[in-house]
């Protein structure tokens, strides 16, 4: 790949970076808030709670994205960007292009996503 393809796909991860890090902390900050506010009734406490527990899900999900990000940016230093890590083919542009942060090619992607059918129900 070269490198003014590579550049463009780490601007990308860092734009993409950028968003999550801004989104964890807002999400962040609605977590405490919601933690500080205990002068509620009791109805709008649970509906508090319940929202306190999609955040911090949504907070956890971004988390995991950051780290992924992270991942693929370290691959890009130690020029190993690209390679499947399933199967040690390089994985496509659009692909890279779609999803700057994948470890794997679309087939190994596929292969992971939809666990074998037991042997009991292929006919």
């Amino acid at each position: 790949m070269n490198a003014k393809k590579l550049d463009a796909l780490a601007a990308a991860l860092y734009r993409q970076r950028t968003v999550l890090v801004g989104e964890v902390t807002d999400t962040e900050a609605d977590l405490q808030f919601i933690a500080e506010d205990r002068e509620t009734e009791l109805e709008e406490h649970a509906q508090e709670e319940g929202s306190a527990r999609v955040l911090a899900q949504l907070d956890e999900r971004s988390k995991r994205e950051i780290d992924e990000i992270d991942a693929a940016l370290r691959r890009i230093a130690e020029r190993t960007y690209g390679t499947c890590e399933g199967c040690g083919n390089p994985i496509a542009l659009a692909r890279l292009r779609a999803v700057p942060a994948t470890r794997f090619c679309l087939d190994c992607a596929r292969s992971q996503e939809s666990p074998p059918l037991p042997a009991d129900n292929v006919k």
